[in-house]
């Protein structure tokens, strides 16, 4: 498996897009032509996964000296249960980095259970302080969610500078 960065027009970007939009409600998610923008951004990285010479999902990155922030991440529905998934973050993991974060859904139902014992599963742990993600789009509301770490964060002081660095690098930097 390889990740095939994306940083203008792309074959790719097609399907990237049906799974982007169908993979996260719109209020977890930028509208489509807002990531495009974002595409030349150094520190930003739109990510094709390939596995087998075939685009198999992607993954949305974002990496700075502090620590890489998965921001989306999917397999495509037809490929799923083939461990490709498990075989995209290991590779994500090579990268070198202190932190590795991601957010993820609060536990309400057993897909959203089962989507943290599978990060839980590649090393991520769920930490215990309460994080809630920024909007997409300035008024609407912030959504409470599970920030999800590589290793896991051990004091509240360092787990509000990883949430602060999300928010003001990734959200409120790009506010529409």
């Amino acid at each position: 498996m390889f990740f095939q960065r994306i940083t203008g027009p792309h074959p790719f970007l097609a399907p990237i897009q049906i799974w982007y939009e169908g993979s996260f409600p719109d209020e977890e998610r930028r509208e489509f032509d807002n990531l495009l923008q974002l595409l030349p951004q150094p520190d930003m990285h739109l990510c094709a996964l390939i596995a087998e010479e075939r685009l198999i999902g992607f993954i949305i990155y974002w990496r700075w000296p502090e620590a890489v922030y998965v921001e989306h991440f999917a397999i495509d529905p037809e490929q799923r249960s083939r461990q490709l998934g498990q075989r995209a973050l290991t590779h994500l993991r090579q990268l070198d980095s202190p932190c590795f974060l991601l957010e993820v859904e609060l536990a309400t139902d057993e897909l959203s259970r089962r989507r943290i014992q599978f990060y839980e599963r590649q090393g991520f742990s769920l930490n215990p302080f309460p994080y809630t993600q920024p909007p997409y789009q300035r008024g609407n509301p912030p959504i409470p969610m599970h920030l999800m770490s590589s290793p896991a964060i051990v004091s509240q002081q360092e787990f509000a500078g990883y949430s602060r660095l999300i928010h003001e690098r990734v959200y409120e930097r790009f506010y529409v």
